[in-house]
């Protein structure tokens, strides 16, 4: 079986995601960049919020509190931090990712060749809205994503999930990812085969390539599989 990360892995950046815009964002609205706040926001996004995924409303409201606990350190006032955390909120749960080119021929001949896959990613709700866009939703047993479990990568529990699912021993999967913490780091540590997403400039410095094997696009998959 192989399961795969989403974003960086399969999905492809978009220019236009407010995700790394959120500094010009900040500063567009009247605000003043804290640092770090930033990097609290981006990095200090807790492993377990199983309370805060109840729902999908729940889950939403969570995300846009901790947006505007953001906004209001980087000195944003209303009505501005309003329509700033309204731009942020439509963006967020209507921005479009297409995958990288080659990803359905990639999934298609796994799944020709009698494999089953899954995803597992840290990601909003309605990740399914995207696998469908794509149209590679039908090509996965199972979706895992951290936003309706409220568990993230690379805490254990969401791993534990993918075993459910998978129902075969931790070996006899094989976890696809860019991250090297959340996905090879993660995965290795429940037990599964892992295999590195990264360009050669990354895969260098990255972590230790020794006994993960190291691949530059998607394509070069079918090879080591």
């Amino acid at each position: 079986m192989v399961v795969f990360d989403w974003y960086a892995t399969l999905g492809a950046p978009n220019d236009e995601d407010f995700w790394p815009r959120i500094p010009e964002l900040i500063e567009g609205a009247g605000g003043v960049v804290d640092a770090g706040a930033l990097r609290e926001w981006e990095s200090e996004h807790p492993a377990l919020h199983e309370g805060q995924s109840v729902s999908e409303a729940t889950y939403r409201q969570w995300q846009r509190d901790r947006l505007e606990h953001l906004f209001v350190r980087c000195g944003i006032g209303d009505p501005g931090r309003g329509e700033l955390l309204d731009h942020v909120d439509d963006q967020r749960y209507s921005r479009s990712f297409a995958v990288f080119d080659g990803v359905p021929d990639v999934l298609r001949e796994l799944r020709r060749r009698h494999l089953r896959l899954g995803v597992c990613s840290n990601w909003d709700w309605g990740l399914d809205r995207h696998l469908q866009a794509n149209g590679i939703a039908e090509l996965f047993d199972f979706v895992v994503c951290s936003a309706e479990v409220g568990r993230r990568k690379p805490h254990p529990t969401i791993f534990e999930l993918v075993l459910g699912h998978a129902g075969v021993d931790p070996d006899r999967i094989l976890f696809v990812g860019d991250n090297w913490t959340e996905d090879v780091g993660g995965a290795t540590a429940a037990g599964m085969r892992t295999i590195h997403v990264a360009t050669a400039t990354a895969c260098a410095v990255a972590g230790d390539h020794s006994s993960v094997p190291c691949i530059a696009e998607l394509a070069e998959l079918l090879t080591v599989v």
